[in-house]
Protein backbone atom coordinates (compact mmCIF):
# COMPACT_ATOMS: atom_id res chain seq x y z
CA UNK A 1 0.00 0.00 0.00
CA UNK A 2 1.28 3.45 -0.88
CA UNK A 3 2.05 6.03 1.77
CA UNK A 4 -0.74 8.48 0.94
CA UNK A 5 1.00 11.39 2.67
CA UNK A 6 3.87 11.35 0.21
CA UNK A 7 1.65 11.47 -2.86
CA UNK A 8 -0.47 14.49 -1.95
CA UNK A 9 0.61 18.00 -2.90
CA UNK A 10 -0.10 21.10 -0.82
CA UNK A 11 0.57 24.36 -2.63
CA UNK A 12 -0.41 28.01 -2.69
CA UNK A 13 -2.24 29.20 -5.78
CA UNK A 14 -0.81 32.25 -7.50
CA UNK A 15 -3.39 34.97 -8.20
CA UNK A 16 -2.94 34.52 -11.95
CA UNK A 17 -3.86 30.81 -11.59
CA UNK A 18 -6.98 31.23 -9.43
CA UNK A 19 -9.28 30.54 -12.39
CA UNK A 20 -7.75 27.08 -12.74
CA UNK A 21 -8.54 26.07 -9.15
CA UNK A 22 -11.39 28.22 -7.83
CA UNK A 23 -14.33 26.10 -9.06
CA UNK A 24 -13.05 22.97 -7.30
CA UNK A 25 -11.65 24.79 -4.26
CA UNK A 26 -14.87 26.72 -3.67
CA UNK A 27 -16.82 23.45 -3.59
CA UNK A 28 -14.66 22.03 -0.80
CA UNK A 29 -14.70 25.34 1.11
CA UNK A 30 -18.49 25.87 0.94
CA UNK A 31 -19.30 23.88 4.08
CA UNK A 32 -16.66 25.71 6.10
CA UNK A 33 -17.75 29.16 4.90
CA UNK A 34 -21.39 28.30 5.66
CA UNK A 35 -20.46 28.13 9.36
CA UNK A 36 -20.01 31.92 9.26
CA UNK A 37 -23.81 32.15 9.44
CA UNK A 38 -24.39 35.31 7.46
CA UNK A 39 -21.02 37.02 7.93
CA UNK A 40 -19.38 35.46 4.86
CA UNK A 41 -20.56 33.58 1.81
CA UNK A 42 -18.38 31.67 -0.62
CA UNK A 43 -18.78 34.51 -3.17
CA UNK A 44 -17.03 36.85 -0.69
CA UNK A 45 -13.79 34.85 -0.74
CA UNK A 46 -12.73 35.18 -4.40
CA UNK A 47 -12.34 39.00 -4.36
CA UNK A 48 -10.01 38.69 -1.35
CA UNK A 49 -7.95 36.08 -3.17
CA UNK A 50 -7.86 38.22 -6.30
CA UNK A 51 -6.72 41.36 -4.44
CA UNK A 52 -4.05 39.42 -2.55
CA UNK A 53 -5.43 39.96 0.95
CA UNK A 54 -5.93 36.18 1.17
CA UNK A 55 -4.04 33.24 -0.33
CA UNK A 56 -5.66 30.05 -1.53
CA UNK A 57 -3.91 26.76 -0.74
CA UNK A 58 -4.99 23.56 -2.43
CA UNK A 59 -4.36 19.93 -1.64
CA UNK A 60 -4.12 17.92 -4.85
CA UNK A 61 -4.21 14.18 -5.25
CA UNK A 62 -1.79 13.70 -8.18
CA UNK A 63 -3.29 10.32 -9.07
CA UNK A 64 -6.69 11.88 -9.77
CA UNK A 65 -5.52 15.52 -10.21
CA UNK A 66 -8.47 16.53 -8.01
CA UNK A 67 -8.57 19.21 -5.34
CA UNK A 68 -9.39 17.23 -2.21
CA UNK A 69 -9.00 20.14 0.23
CA UNK A 70 -8.50 23.89 0.31
CA UNK A 71 -7.37 26.46 2.85
CA UNK A 72 -7.38 30.24 2.81
CA UNK A 73 -4.77 32.23 4.70
CA UNK A 74 -3.91 35.84 5.37
CA UNK A 75 -1.17 37.68 7.22
CA UNK A 76 -2.22 39.69 10.26
CA UNK A 77 0.20 42.42 11.35
CA UNK A 78 -0.12 42.97 15.08
CA UNK A 79 1.91 45.77 16.70
CA UNK A 80 4.53 43.33 18.04
CA UNK A 81 4.38 40.36 15.67
CA UNK A 82 2.94 38.99 12.44
CA UNK A 83 0.71 35.93 12.31
CA UNK A 84 -0.50 33.74 9.47
CA UNK A 85 -4.22 33.15 9.94
CA UNK A 86 -6.07 30.30 8.30
CA UNK A 87 -9.69 31.36 7.98
CA UNK A 88 -11.39 28.68 5.89
CA UNK A 89 -10.47 25.02 5.65
CA UNK A 90 -12.48 22.36 3.88
CA UNK A 91 -12.20 19.07 2.11
CA UNK A 92 -11.78 15.37 2.68
CA UNK A 93 -9.01 13.00 3.83
CA UNK A 94 -7.69 15.46 6.42
CA UNK A 95 -5.72 12.78 8.25
CA UNK A 96 -3.76 12.27 5.01
CA UNK A 97 -2.96 15.90 4.19
CA UNK A 98 -2.89 17.72 7.53
CA UNK A 99 0.71 16.71 8.40
CA UNK A 100 1.92 17.92 5.00
CA UNK A 101 -0.13 21.13 5.13
CA UNK A 102 1.14 21.95 8.62
CA UNK A 103 4.74 21.71 7.46
CA UNK A 104 4.27 23.59 4.18
CA UNK A 105 2.18 26.41 5.66
CA UNK A 106 4.39 26.80 8.74
CA UNK A 107 7.46 27.08 6.46
CA UNK A 108 5.63 29.72 4.39
CA UNK A 109 4.71 31.65 7.54
CA UNK A 110 8.31 31.61 8.81
CA UNK A 111 9.63 32.80 5.43
CA UNK A 112 7.20 35.73 5.71
CA UNK A 113 8.42 36.67 9.20
CA UNK A 114 5.32 35.40 10.98
CA UNK A 115 5.77 34.47 14.61
CA UNK A 116 2.45 32.64 14.92
CA UNK A 117 -0.10 30.55 13.08
CA UNK A 118 -3.76 31.18 13.88
CA UNK A 119 -6.82 29.17 12.99
CA UNK A 120 -10.51 29.56 13.66
CA UNK A 121 -13.05 26.82 13.91
CA UNK A 122 -15.16 24.52 16.00
CA UNK A 123 -13.92 23.00 19.23
CA UNK A 124 -13.39 19.64 17.49
CA UNK A 125 -10.37 21.10 15.66
CA UNK A 126 -8.48 20.87 18.94
CA UNK A 127 -8.28 17.08 18.68
CA UNK A 128 -6.58 17.33 15.29
CA UNK A 129 -4.27 20.22 16.08
CA UNK A 130 -2.99 19.51 19.59
CA UNK A 131 -0.46 16.94 18.34
CA UNK A 132 1.16 19.71 16.27
CA UNK A 133 1.55 22.00 19.28
CA UNK A 134 -1.57 24.12 18.81
CA UNK A 135 -3.29 25.39 21.94
CA UNK A 136 -6.63 27.15 22.39
CA UNK A 137 -6.06 30.91 22.55
CA UNK A 138 -9.46 32.33 23.37
CA UNK A 139 -13.17 31.63 23.13
CA UNK A 140 -15.31 33.90 20.97
CA UNK A 141 -18.94 34.60 21.76
CA UNK A 142 -21.53 36.19 19.53
CA UNK A 143 -25.09 37.35 19.78
CA UNK A 144 -27.34 38.02 16.84
CA UNK A 145 -29.24 41.31 16.98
Amino acid sequence: MKDVQTTLSVMPVLKEHLSLFWADASKVLEKSVATAEGKFEIKDILPRLTDGSMVLWVVIDPETTKVIAAITSRVIEYPQAKSLAMDWIGGTRMKDWLPIAMEVIADHAERNDCKYLEGYGRKAWGRWLEKYGWKPDYIAYKMEL
